[in-house]
């Protein structure tokens, strides 16, 4: 009711064909769509000749809650790329320092016994040992 009594200048006029409504809006219910991201409550419809004029109210606050919830979607689901590409970049450099191919590390370690690392990874090869004994029966 408060919108119907807006003036027509503060309004937006969308024309669009049979089609593009059906393809381009997307629909919140009937008085209120989506187009280009940005969303739009109509105050009147108008059709001529196959063309659907809507005069909307260009509703700039939901538009932009809506696309904070996007944001916080895309976040919350890993659809950030910049996320996405920090992550990946921190599952790489802890995968440099630990060892996932075993056979590749043991005859590789022939090469570099004098080298001052092999002291560090060596603490972590009897972890790869089975125990000598079994465990105590309790």
């Amino acid at each position: 009711m408060i919108i119907k009594g807006i003036d027509k200048e503060k309004l937006v006029l969308l024309k669009f064909s049979e089609e593009e409504v059906i393809q381009e809006l997307k629909w919140k219910h009937s008085k209120e769509f989506e187009y280009k991201g940005e969303m739009y409550d109509i105050v009147e419809t108008k059709e001529v000749d196959h063309i659907i004029y809507y005069w909307c109210w260009w509703d700039h606050k939901e538009t932009q809650l809506n696309q904070q919830l996007t944001e916080l979607v895309k976040n919350i689901f890993n659809q950030n790329p910049q996320k996405t590409q920090k992550e990946n970049q921190l599952i790489s450099f802890y995968n440099l320092l630990f060892i996932s191919n075993y056979s590749a590390f043991s005859s590789s370690m022939q090469l570099v016994k004098t080298a001052h690392f092999f002291y560090y990874l060596a603490p972590y090869y009897s972890i790869t040992l089975k125990p000598l004994f079994p465990p105590p029966r309790s």
